[in-house]
């Protein structure tokens, strides 16, 4: 037998072979040599041994001599050299249990041994050494060996019955586990409207890693273990605790576990459908408190409350994920809002939807300040119009129109009531004033500068204006320009306002005769209200220019038909007013 080199070359005992070769000739009479030919047995030249190393195959010569007559003859045999077994692939097996012991053919190996078998040799087993050694306790039963640990060695012995010889190697044994499953038994879901449900969901629940994992699965137990027929994994359930097996695999070692679990389908609560919710509005915007677990009762039905919970969301999506649930004791919501109410089983977390909606009716508007009756403009004609056909009226006259005349001071009230049912009230004072009489326009002329002050009579808070300015409280008007101005006193109440226009008369400080139709010519402006007054205008040495008659034009700064020069000039005006008769004396300025 040749050693693990396996090279071929053996060292043998030639003369193992001398008692065969003589059989029953005394070896006192005979003698035996050995030859690597037979020209060499022949000649008695080269022989060898009887320690001889030979490569095999090698053929040997026998020359068998007699001792005393020196005859010969010859014979021959081979010296083979029994290969050394090869070491065998590791076997691999896959575990179904989990516990790394598995049955193995170990006879499987044996291909490996030897390119061709050698019908001599005799093949066993041992799970040591020192077993194979002694020939003690080889595995009676290669073909269906079950494994003692992971990884295991086996040791396998060739003996060679020509020969007499064995030599020995090793066979590792690898149980390759499948992928590791999650003990659920049971897999509880909630119905649904397709009677569906997506098994890939079973991926992540029945295997911590699945790396490398392929997942399948089957009807039976048979088809998950051939891997035949596996289902779509959009699987429609036929009964509420259907038999599902399910197939894990390696991709790489092509281990599996075949794990059956039951697929329990737990009933959906049921969410009736609600009213929506309808309240008026309280404050016009459209926004309004509702007390959203007023609606529980109706959405739950006849299911208890001990085993069901309710929650409100403003969103559908947030619904259905069940997070962030709104405050439903008191929940702000806006006209037309849709709310979805989640009816959750409290043991199995089936859960169902329902929405309504929060209606917001708009109340009708109507806020009356408080009104003045002006008797000298009556009546007084108050509305609460709200351009609702369907909207009621009630007023605290018992009118029930939109609008009504009021001739008397009080406090008076109206109710509107919507198609809906919403009200409105308005509470308002009514008081009475009076537009202002002006009783008499004082004018405080040539003074520069000049005033007005107004009396009027009347019942009515006042505020009086000069032509455009701001109004004030006062009646007195200062530091009035010349000429024209309009008077205009407004009642506080509301009352129509009056106005008067009023004069204030003195002569100008300087006009310009340019023709540009500003200040071409200078006059005491107002004379015209001041009948059989008469103005006298002279230069400075007194020399008298021009007349002017209340009722002329002004003077145009020209004097028998020539300008004069830009200077100042005197006046006098000799003035009538009314039952007055007195003078007025300034100068002016003539500019150019």
């Amino acid at each position: 037998c040749d050693d693990d080199s396996n090279n071929g070359l053996e060292s043998f005992d030639l003369e193992s072979q001398t008692n065969t070769v003589l059989g029953s000739q005394s070896s006192n009479e005979f003698k035996v040599t050995y030859y690597l030919n037979p020209t060499d047995a022949s000649n008695d030249e080269n022989s060898v041994g009887p320690l001889f190393t030979a490569l095999n195959v090698q053929l040997i010569t026998v020359r068998i001599e007699n001792n005393t007559t020196g005859c010969f003859s010859l014979t021959d045999f081979l010296l083979i050299v029994n290969p050394h077994p090869n070491i065998p692939q590791p076997l691999l097996e896959c575990d179904t249990d989990y516990d790394a012991i598995t049955p193995f053919n170990l006879t499987s190996a044996e291909a490996d041994l030897f390119v061709i078998p050698n019908p001599d040799n005799s093949i066993s087993y041992f799970e040591s050494l020192e077993d194979l050694q002694t020939d003690t306790s080889p595995i009676l039963s290669p073909a269906n060996y079950s494994t003692l640990s992971n990884p295991q060695t086996i040791y396998i012995k060739v003996y060679n019955s020509i020969a007499d010889c064995f030599r020995y190697v090793p066979l590792e044994l690898n149980v390759n586990l499948p992928p590791a499953t999650t003990d659920f038994e049971v897999f509880d879901i909630c119905e649904n409207d397709t009677n569906s449900f997506d098994l890939t969901t079973i991926n992540e629940v029945i295997a911590d890693n699945n790396f490398n994992v392929l997942f399948s699965y089957f009807m039976s137990e048979a088809d998950a273990i051939i891997n035949e027929n596996s289902i779509d994994t959009n699987y429609t359930y036929t009964s509420t605790s259907d038999i599902i097996y399910a197939r894990l695999e390696f991709s790489t070692t092509h281990c599996y576990y075949v794990y059956p679990f039951e697929l329990n389908v737990n009933p959906s609560p049921i969410a009736n459908q609600p009213q929506d919710l309808m309240d008026c509005d309280d404050d016009f915007d459209g926004i309004l408190e509702f007390d959203l677990t007023q609606q529980t009762p109706t959405i739950l039905g006849n299911q208890s409350p001990n085993n069901f919970t309710v929650t409100y969301y403003n969103n559908n999506l947030l619904a259905e994920e069940g997070v962030d649930a709104v405050e439903p004791y008191s929940y702000y919501a806006f006209n037309g809002e849709i709310i979805t109410a989640r009816v959750e089983n409290n043991t199995t977390g089936c859960y169902s939807l329902v929405t309504f909606s929060a209606i917001i009716y708009s109340k009708p508007f109507v806020n009356i300040p408080g009104q003045v009756v002006c008797i000298d403009n009556l009546p007084l004609v108050v509305s609460a119009e709200t351009f609702t056909n369907s909207d009621l009226y009630l007023w605290s006259t018992d009118a029930i129109t939109p609008e009504i005349e009021i001739t008397e001071i009080g406090t008076y009230s109206v109710t509107i009531t919507s198609e809906f049912g919403c009200i409105t009230s308005s509470t308002f004072n009514v008081i009475e004033s009076e537009s202002a009489t002006i009783d008499l326009t004082e004018t405080v002329d040539f003074s520069d500068p000049n005033n007005i002050t107004i009396t009027i009579s009347g019942i009515g808070n006042y505020l009086y204006i000069l032509d455009e300015g701001e109004p004030q409280e006062s009646n007195i008007f200062e530091n009035v320009s010349l000429g024209y101005h309009t008077v205009t006193i407004l009642d506080l109440n509301g009352c129509a306002e009056v106005t008067k226009e009023v004069v204030v008369i003195d002569a100008p400080k300087f006009f310009t005769p340019n023709n540009d139709t500003q200040n071409d010519s200078w006059h005491i402006i107002g004379i015209e209200t001041l009948p059989g007054s008469i103005i006298y205008v002279f230069d400075r040495y007194g020399k008298l220019l021009k007349q002017l008659g209340s009722g002329t034009q002004g003077w145009d700064g020209s004097y028998n038909g020539n300008n004069m020069p830009a200077s100042d000039y005197w006046f006098l005006a000799e003035i009538r007013q009314g039952n007055l008769a007195f003078e007025v004396k300034g100068h002016f300025a003539l500019r150019r």
